[in-house]
């Protein structure tokens, strides 16, 4: 009964606001956000703002860090991509799509 009080005094309800206008409520636990029920994201995270008492988060080019269920909810939390690896992450699709239109196996040493 004393955990249940100190973990209900450290949470704040917030809004999760998406992209695409979809938004949800969750209890925020220092950086987890945490669910009654598994979340459907949307699969536009471009930009995701988190909204409470203590102001107003926005991630640019989020992604989901994880998804765990503990006790019946779901926890979990986003980062923003950076530029960087954004630019990484293209340049190896690029190569990927290039080697399948000249039928290259990039698997191959």
């Amino acid at each position: 009964m004393e955990k249940e009080k100190i973990e209900k005094a450290k949470t704040e309800k917030v809004k999760i606001a998406f992209q695409n206008g979809t938004e949800m409520e969750a209890e925020e636990n220092g950086s987890s956000l945490i669910t009654d029920s598994r979340p459907d994201f949307p699969a536009d995270l471009s930009s995701v703002a988190v909204i409470g008492a203590g102001g107003e988060r926005i991630y640019k080019n989020a992604e989901i860090v994880e998804c765990a269920s503990v006790d019946n909810r779901y926890w979990f939390t986003f980062r923003e991509i950076p530029e960087s690896e954004r630019i990484a992450r293209q340049t190896q699709a690029n190569i990927e799509y290039v080697a399948m239109m000249a039928d290259i196996d990039l698997e191959e040493a």
